[in-house]
């Protein structure tokens, strides 16, 4: 059984709560279906990973940005790190949480149970990296980590929700900012999202 399969197994499980930090996250059909489950069982799910700004594989992303309105119809709450906020913030409470960009692979569930580990969510970890991690229960240690991933989901990072007509997306700053709204892709250039687009079609998703 692979570690992605084991890590959703416990997902699945939850009860209450499911707090998700993910670099690289390329959830497919199946993990969409997966969240609405627990969305429609009264669960919360709250998901950061990185922005493309902050993504170090530009072509991941796009894989993810496929997922992110049918994420949110589920109701999952969607965070996307901010470069420049972390920079200017220079948070470091949390391993690989800093320089910019998202690293820590870890999943808090139910507030009790703690992931940590190698595995993304994504395809590659699922199918041909060797990944390993960690599953512990102990509710000191859920709530270390989700204050570690939560002092960046709020402070340095976007919420990415729906705009005024129900179809389009906007990124709100979070933070001390957080009058500040983006219809497009936050701290990259026009190019990079041409690019991005362009690029869209051919990117096989199993190899992400």
């Amino acid at each position: 059984m692979s570690v992605q399969m084991t890590v959703m197994d416990q997902v699945a499980e939850s009860k209450r709560e499911v707090l998700i930090s993910s670099p690289y996250f390329v959830p497919g059909t199946v993990g969409v279906d997966a969240f609405a489950d627990l969305r429609r069982r009264g669960v919360k799910v709250v998901i950061l990973t990185n922005s493309l700004a902050a993504n170090d594989v530009p072509v991941v992303h796009i894989g993810y940005a496929r997922y992110r309105v049918p994420l949110l119809r589920t109701g999952v709450e969607l965070y996307e790190l901010s470069n420049s906020g972390v920079e200017r913030d220079e948070l470091e409470t949390f391993p690989s949480m800093s320089m910019g960009r998202l690293h820590a692979k870890a999943a808090v569930v139910d507030q009790s149970v703690v992931y940590i580990g190698s595995m993304n969510l994504d395809p590659r970890s699922d199918s041909t990296n060797t990944e390993l991690g960690i599953f512990v229960k102990c509710p000191e240690l859920a709530r270390d980590v989700a204050r570690a991933i939560d002092m960046s989901r709020l402070h340095s990072s976007y919420l990415v929700r729906f705009g005024p007509d129900g179809q389009s997306l906007e990124w709100q700053l979070m933070g001390e900012q957080r009058d500040a709204v983006f219809t497009s892709e936050p701290d990259v250039t026009p190019i990079v999202q041409f690019r991005n687009m362009l690029l869209a079609p051919f990117v096989p998703e199993q190899l992400l």
